[in-house]
């Protein structure tokens, strides 16, 4: 018959007594009870402080700028969503120019050129025309050459060529009279003055 040890069994109890906290500590959670209680109160507190606080302007109204932006935002995305809407682009602007426009010819101004026609001889001298036109009309006529060999073929043309030169610019042809008294002075004018008509081209 065994003899029981009182020692024994004190030593076993305190081994599982000690196996029992270290269970205890080893499944014991992170965070403290005590500093989560602890902490609790500080939370409450401070949201409760956030809740009544009054809110800011600038929270409590949005900027005209953003409340036009947000009415803006829908009306571009209901625009771009229909389906086949038709999309015209806004004009542009005309400008006018407030210069005034010069003014329009309708034709060229007409040119002033002059013409000498070919030597015309006859019994008493060689006889040559010279003629100034302004586009087609003849506005000058003179003659370069005509008989004065003679003191009485001087006096004679001296009278008779002012006297072509004027019918010249009057009939604006060659078609004009013989003067009276030079009627050789007054055949050789003629023709000079109708070939410088011609080279004229008149």
């Amino acid at each position: 018959m065994r003899k029981k040890h009182p020692f024994r069994h004190a030593l076993l109890a305190t081994v599982g007594t000690v196996s029992g906290i270290v269970l205890l500590l080893a499944l014991k959670p992170s965070t403290d009870p005590g500093l989560a209680q602890a902490d609790a109160p500080t939370a409450t507190v401070t949201a409760t402080a956030r809740s009544s606080a009054p809110p800011s302007p600038s929270a409590a109204s949005p900027s005209p700028s953003a409340s036009a932006s947000r009415r803006k935002t829908p009306a571009k995305k209901h625009t771009a969503a229909t389906p086949g809407a038709p999309r015209s682009a806004p004009a542009a602007p005309t400008r006018t120019s407030s210069a005034p426009s010069a003014p329009k010819t309708t034709a060229a101004a007409p040119t002033t050129r002059t013409v000498t026609g070919t030597t015309a001889q006859t019994k008493y001298g060689p006889v040559q025309v010279r003629i100034t036109l302004t586009g087609s009309r003849i506005t000058g006529a003179s003659a370069v050459q005509y008989p004065d060999g003679t003191a009485r073929s001087k006096d004679i043309n001296s009278t008779a060529v002012p006297k072509l030169d004027q019918e010249t610019l009057q009939a604006q042809s060659a078609s004009i009279d013989t003067v009276s008294g030079a009627s050789y002075t007054s055949a050789g004018y003629r023709q000079s003055l109708q070939s410088a008509l011609d080279r004229a081209g008149v």
